[in-house]
């Protein structure tokens, strides 16, 4: 975290370890605590102050710290510690070891799992061309040779970003795995029906026109898909994405246990070793022809995508004066279509899921009666 990105002889860009610091500030703020648990912890625009950025700017790797930390005194005791990291620097799982392990040292604990910074892990070597031209993001045929999506989104207008956290119960949970499973078609895990869930009643609010192409991304933790398993210790990217796709017509007017039997199956796909090593084959070799290859079909699409995971130890950072009252995201960094997974701050198996839409989207979804109550 100390060091920076810099350009290598090779011109790729690496991490000098030049120990230029990481950014950390001390801050006060005229709010009290009760003001930001209010509603529940709420998203409200001043979480945005309590980081001194939301996200790490790509379009400034080389002029920032690769780390920064803000710790915010509020008012009549209580305080806020808020983060931003380079993602091309750890991955959410390594962030929140990293997090935990800073807190066992302000515990004056030793790091009960030192880090492990082997990148050699997964070097591949020479790239193969056979390997990489095997890689297939799955698009199909359809939204690939769209020329536009201006006749499909025609139904969209821009109404300005809203945010929200929605709390899942453990017994809501169930439910949905029981309703998907009324259908004969397996059991599904909780990732998958909300995830499903998700991308069905958002695209509802959306208003798409019906043939408008639709697709929902998803992160996979390769670390113990991996024929073998990469340490949990180990400190990096280890990460790969898949989506699914359809139209907005097709994915309202399909079942329940349809929809998360769609992401399944493009989870499943992507799960794979071997589309994993593929991936990481066309990267070697496409380099920044990925915005080309990938990002240019998605761009024709109306997207979701998921981050960050509810299984992901954020209760467990204790520095010393107990759990977290909250955890959650200052700002929805991936834009317009993104949640953000979280463990439930009511325990065991709740989810808390921060959400980003259009506000007249986010409207018409806090007043579908079928999302909340089901």
């Amino acid at each position: 975290w100390a060091g920076r990105f810099v350009v290598g002889a090779d011109g790729r860009v690496a991490i000098d370890c030049n120990d230029l610091g990481v950014e950390f500030v001390e801050a006060s703020m005229d709010v009290s605590f009760k003001e930001i648990e209010v509603d529940d912890f709420e998203l409200k625009p001043l979480f945005g102050k309590l980081c001194q950025r939301s996200e790490h700017p790509p379009s400034d790797i080389f002029g920032i710290p690769l780390l920064s930390i803000q710790v915010t005194q509020l008012l009549h005791g209580g305080m806020a510690l808020g983060y931003a990291h380079s993602h091309a620097v750890a991955d959410g799982h390594s962030m929140w070891h990293f997090m935990n392990s800073w807190a066992e040292c302000g515990r004056g604990m030793p790091i009960s799992v030192p880090p492990l910074h082997d990148r050699t892990l997964l070097k591949i070597g020479v790239a193969s061309k056979d390997s990489a031209a095997r890689f297939s993001f799955g698009f199909p045929e359809a939204i690939k040779s769209t020329e536009a999506t201006a006749s499909q989104q025609a139904e969209r207008k821009p109404s300005g970003l809203a945010q929200r956290v929605f709390h899942f119960t453990a017994d809501m949970i169930k439910k949905l795995k029981s309703l998907a499973a009324e259908e004969g078609k397996g059991d599904f895990t909780s990732y998958e029906v909300l995830c499903a869930h998700f991308w069905k009643h958002v695209t509802k609010a959306r208003r798409l026109a019906d043939k408008a192409g639709v697709c929902f991304g998803v992160l996979i933790n390769f670390r113990r898909r991996l024929s073998d398993p990469l340490p949990p210790s180990y400190f990096g990217n280890a990460i790969s994405m898949v989506a699914a796709f359809t139209t907005a017509g097709q994915l309202c007017s399909e079942s329940f246990a349809a929809s998360a039997s769609r992401l399944r199956e493009a989870i499943m796909k992507g799960s794979s070793e071997d589309r994993f090593w593929e991936t990481l084959h066309f990267l070697e070799l496409h380099d920044n022809l990925w915005a080309d290859d990938i990002m240019a079909p998605l761009l024709k699409t109306v997207p979701m995508n998921v981050a960050s995971s509810f299984r992901f130890p954020v209760y467990d950072v204790d520095f010393g004066w107990g759990r977290p009252a909250a955890v959650l995201t200052a700002r929805i960094t991936g834009g317009e279509g993104e949640m953000v997974l979280l463990p439930g701050r009511a325990g065991e198996g709740n989810v808390d899921i921060c959400l980003a839409v259009e506000a007249d989207a986010m409207e018409r979804l806090g007043n579908d009666n079928a999302f909340l109550n089901f």
